[in-house]
């Protein structure tokens, strides 16, 4: 009895230390500063080319301030408005949002600035979110994640405070524990879209894709030859749901994660390239980062330092 006591405790025990090593392992800061280049990068690109319509979130908003809200649905809408500001002001802003982005893509931010930037683009997006997409709204999401990270420690413009051996001990766990959130997050992201798409009919006689692809609505290139090869959207269709469906469980298997994060480039690629989504594309492969080993970090980045001192 006390045998068997004593090894139930003991799997108690590393099972609690597993958890404690994943929620609070240290990330690497190049993985975060990767995360952080992509992702703010991609948020400072789409901010760029939507100051040219920011009337849209502004006074001549075709959307009236007091109905803004009223475009989501009902289970979807915000309980209150993140648009605090007059309209007045949504140009000036939009202007300081992009500065925010554009230090963060270079580093020269910090957690403060980052989270200032996050509750913008959410006044934003809640201030007008039919002129919005998903890139907005999910890069949003992952700039919340971030901004609670030591992302700014590595691939800065500024020079570092803190060396690893002499950070803050609060800072590092807090960093660790959003860095796990992300990664959940995107894996709850792609679980639900997978069993989201299951509730299609398109989806199970294997012809959504042909819907989308056959649409000049909703392609970037005329499409339709590939209806000599109808066996291509049932295989590309069942493969998408796999995809998303084992997301989760791929990722977090060592065996097969570099096989499905591979699977991922190319898939968001061809969104990106066919459906002219690239931002969206590009938000979504930042996360990708943050399953990659530090060594692999490491390794590639050696090799790009050597391209570039043989070039």
């Amino acid at each position: 009895m006390f045998s068997s006591n004593s090894r139930l405790s003991l799997e108690m025990q590393k099972k609690i230390k597993s958890l404690q090593v994943f929620l609070f392992d240290s990330p690497s800061y190049l993985q975060l500063a990767l995360f952080r280049i992509i992702l703010c990068g991609t948020l400072f690109y789409i901010a760029l080319w939507r100051q040219i319509n920011i009337s849209q979130f502004g006074v001549d908003s075709l959307i009236p301030r007091d109905l803004a809200l009223s475009v989501y649905a009902d289970f979807y809408r915000p309980g209150f408005e993140w648009f605090f500001w007059p309209d007045s002001w949504a140009s000036s802003l939009h202007i300081f949002l992009i500065l925010l982005l554009g230090f963060a893509t270079l580093g020269l931010t910090n957690r403060f600035f980052l989270l200032l930037a996050w509750v913008i683009q959410q006044g934003l997006i809640h201030r007008n979110s039919a002129f919005l997409y998903g890139a907005d709204t999910i890069g949003n999401l992952f700039l919340f994640y971030l901004a609670w990270t030591e992302c700014c420690e590595a691939f800065s413009l500024r020079k570092s405070t803190t060396m690893k051996s002499q950070v803050n001990t609060f800072s590092r766990d807090l960093s660790s524990v959003f860095f796990r959130l992300a990664q959940i997050q995107i894996c709850i992201i792609y679980a639900y879209t997978g069993f989201e798409k299951l509730k299609g009919g398109s989806w199970w006689d294997g012809t959504a894709l042909w819907t989308v692809l056959a649409n000049p609505q909703f392609t970037a290139y005329d499409m339709k030859f590939l209806s000599h090869i109808p066996w291509i959207f049932p295989v590309l269709t069942f493969l998408t749901i796999i995809f998303e469906v084992y997301f989760p469980a791929m990722v977090l298997n060592p065996r097969f994660k570099k096989y499905w994060l591979i699977a991922g480039i190319f898939f968001h690629l061809m969104i990106g390239l066919l459906l002219g989504l690239m931002t969206f594309s590009l938000v979504m492969l930042s996360t990708y980062v943050l399953f990659l080993s530090a060594e692999d970090l490491q390794a590639f980045r050696l090799k790009i330092k050597q391209r570039i001192l043989i070039s």
